[in-house]
């Protein structure tokens, strides 16, 4: 399943369901680990968006070009 077109144009696309545990906890499936090169131990920061229905998790060493697109 391709996950996410390299062209900008293309946007969002879905990608896999998950399932919260009675813990509260969601794993993060392989296949979007390995194509977001995203490493045990990382630090992901959890964005809840404005309309409340939903969340975005952005890798900590990418926060100044997140925030760089958000300023704009």
């Amino acid at each position: 399943m391709k996950l996410k077109s390299e062209d900008p144009a293309d946007g969002n696309q879905f990608a896999r369901w998950v399932t919260v545990s009675s813990k509260g906890q969601v794993a993060l499936p392989v296949a979007i680990r390995k194509k977001l090169k995203i490493n045990i131990g990382e630090r992901l920061l959890i964005i809840v968006r404005k309309d409340k229905d939903g969340i975005n998790l952005i890798k900590s060493g990418k926060l100044g070009k997140v925030f760089d697109n958000f300023s704009k």
